[in-house]
């Protein structure tokens, strides 16, 4: 793996444990991904960690452009992201990073109870009608089957979560997130 995600950990601890020399980087804008593409074309010869801090607050732009990095590894370097709050980042991002919790981060509750997703009560999820709330489920089964690296239901996550967030009918797009989950089995 070449890009971690930590939630409640200290970064320069993780980097020490990778054996791998800290750069720190700023990504908020576009802006700044095009200076870390530049840097990132030259070979190191060490292992180097970037180190990329509140990952939640940078633009969706940058967010966007960032994961060309994350899908095109370069030589010896690493990608140590953190994060206060996971449901702000981009779920693509957290998909191709190691999720690092903290032995007291506290788990994801979905709708103030966990949801296992092989077990998901949908009755509970059709009496969603918030938008927002819905795209928080959502996004919280993402992080979920994350955890347990079990990535055969995401591309049905990653479709209603883009309908939700595009304005989608929040019942209709549940509905359809259900008719598919039932039917994968």
């Amino acid at each position: 793996m070449h890009a971690f995600l930590l939630v409640n950990n200290d970064p320069i601890e993780f980097a020490k444990k990778q054996h791998a020399k800290v750069i720190p980087f700023t990504l908020q804008k576009i802006e700044d991904v095009r200076e870390l593409k530049k840097f990132v074309k030259f070979s190191l010869s060490e292992k180097t960690a970037i180190l990329i801090e509140n990952i939640d607050t940078a633009t969706p732009e940058a967010a966007n452009a960032f994961l060309k990095n994350l899908e095109e590894p370069t030589k010896n370097i690493i990608y140590i992201l953190t994060a206060s709050n996971l449901n702000n980042v981009l779920p693509t991002i957290v998909s191709r990073c190691q999720i690092m919790r903290s032995s007291s981060a506290i788990k994801i509750e979905i709708r103030e109870k966990r949801l296992e997703t092989s077990h998901a009560n949908y009755k509970d999820v059709l009496n969603i009608k918030d938008r927002d709330e819905a795209i928080r489920y959502i996004k919280n089964l993402i992080y979920l089957d994350h955890e347990k690296n079990d990535f055969k239901n995401m591309e049905n996550y990653l479709q209603t979560l883009q309908n939700l967030k595009a304005n989608g009918n929040v019942s209709l797009q549940l509905t359809n997130f259900v008719v598919k989950m039932t039917s994968n089995g």
